[in-house]
């Protein structure tokens, strides 16, 4: 009886320990170009509050690129303002 209460503790255990979720960051960098071809890249490091699976991470800092890069394209198409083409990507760490 202790060997199968043994054996089903340690499958348990097994399970849970690999379908635990993780802490993740996700690193975004900015690359500022203006008109005279002058580069400035920003690095920003933001930890992911939620303990999730690397998918729902991957996700969601995917999302965090998709929102930067529609607020860069606002910056880039002002016809009024100084060029500058801005980028950014993130990847999850």
């Amino acid at each position: 009886m202790k060997k199968i209460v043994l054996s089903a503790l340690l499958v348990t255990s097994v399970f849970v320990v690999t379908s635990c979720k993780k802490s993740y960051s996700c690193e975004c960098k900015t690359t500022y170009t203006d008109g005279n071809f002058d580069q400035i890249t920003l690095t920003q490091v933001k930890s992911i509050d939620e303990k999730m699976k690397e998918k729902q991470a991957t996700a969601s800092c995917k999302e965090s690129e998709t929102q930067m890069n529609y607020v860069n394209d606002d910056l880039n198409a002002d016809p009024t303002g100084t060029y500058y083409d801005i980028k950014s990507t993130c990847t999850l760490k």
